[in-house]
């Protein structure tokens, strides 16, 4: 097996790696570079692109998928292989749509020679780490990866051997530990809404959302909760437990946002880009509140020109591991090669590594 790397190491985005084995070629994530509006995707070559016959996604966010219509563009025919609720949430139509968990009912299974387990790993709905192995040698890749959940199901990599191990450490060097992330979130957010009366948080449309209303309802109290109509959803199906969730338990009363109201308001947009969010945020701005971005901006979007204008404050919710959690966890396993991805602060040595 050969690993070529496309994108997703020395960079926050554009996640995306090339497997070549004895038997077939395969992608894990396609995604894209917000960042980089002139060379947003994958540095993968069209005999790259003609040799691949299967695309595995280890979650739907647009840094890891948002390449894939390039892709087939580009002339892709494989098949693409994703948890059932990873599939649900891609938001474009792909042929060759395979379930994860047909190949591998149990956590792990074959497809042809290639061996494959995976498990939850904590990020969002449907997100999965991969080990994969052929031909004597394996690579694990985390996805984003992480075990400081609330809401979401980790299965944790413990125990398991790899050649080669890419593994999630989107914070870098920024080593401020889950709890007291969390502690600063409550603070901060006390305060604003003592001084602006309105907050907007932006969220992905599935993730780190619903992790933030479960820290709210148990922290803040006598507080009004907003979303919009995806996020709405989002709650209504957590409040059952599910492969992906734990049984939580939110007391809090969630209405549609319709203006005027106060507290905090939800919107799941995090770039605030699409039409109706930034209305939203408009709006709450107007009655003088604020922003609150929990992860990373991009640059170009309407957060960060909010960011700009000072009318939005960034306040991290972990949802990924730092570089002190990617060094335990490398303890825990028995990985041969570390390779640390979706940071700046990791540049990569070499594009390719044979296993």
């Amino acid at each position: 097996m050969e690993l070529y790397i496309a994108g997703g190491v020395g960079e926050h985005g554009r996640n995306c790696f090339y497997v070549e084995g004895s038997n077939s070629s395969f992608l894990v994530d396609c995604g894209v570079l917000a960042s980089d509006l002139e060379d947003p995707y994958p540095r993968l070559t069209q005999q790259q692109i003609d040799r691949i016959d299967k695309v595995f996604l280890t979650h739907s966010h647009a840094d890891h998928t948002a390449a894939l219509p390039w892709l087939y563009k580009r002339g892709f025919r494989g098949r693409l292989i994703a948890s059932d609720e990873t599939l649900r949430q891609l938001p474009f139509d792909l042929s060759k749509n395979i379930s994860l968990e047909r190949i591998c009912s149990n956590g792990e299974g074959f497809d042809k020679d290639l061996a494959i387990v995976w498990g939850r790993s904590g990020h969002c709905p449907g997100g999965v780490w991969y080990r994969f192995s052929e031909g004597g040698k394996s690579i694990l890749f985390s996805g984003d990866y992480t075990e400081d959940t609330q809401v979401y199901v980790c299965d944790r990599i413990r125990g398991i051997s790899a050649d080669v191990a890419v593994i999630d450490c989107a914070y870098g060097k920024d080593e401020v530990s889950y709890d007291a992330a969390c502690n600063r979130l409550i603070s901060k957010t006390k305060e604003a809404l003592t001084s602006h009366g309105i907050l907007l948080f932006p969220v992905p449309r599935y993730g780190r959302g619903l992790e933030l209303l479960k820290l709210f309802s148990n922290h803040l109290s006598c507080v009004n909760y907003f979303g919009d109509e995806i996020f709405l959803d989002q709650v209504e199906a957590a409040k059952q437990e599910t492969f992906w969730t734990r049984s939580v338990n939110i007391n809090v009363s969630l209405q549609t946002y319709s203006g005027e109201e106060r507290g905090i308001v939800f919107v799941s947009n995090p770039q605030l880009n699409a039409k109706a969010a930034r209305a939203t945020a408009q709006e709450v701005l107007s009655l003088g509140g604020r922003a609150i971005a929990t992860g990373t901006v991009e640059a170009g979007s309407f957060s960060a020109t909010l960011i700009a204008e000072g009318n939005m404050d960034v306040l991290r919710y972990p949802i990924h591991l730092h570089y002190a959690q990617y060094l335990q966890l490398i303890q825990k396993n028995r990985f041969t090669e570390t390779i640390a991805y979706h940071s700046a602060e990791f540049p990569q040595k070499r594009d390719r590594r044979s296993l």
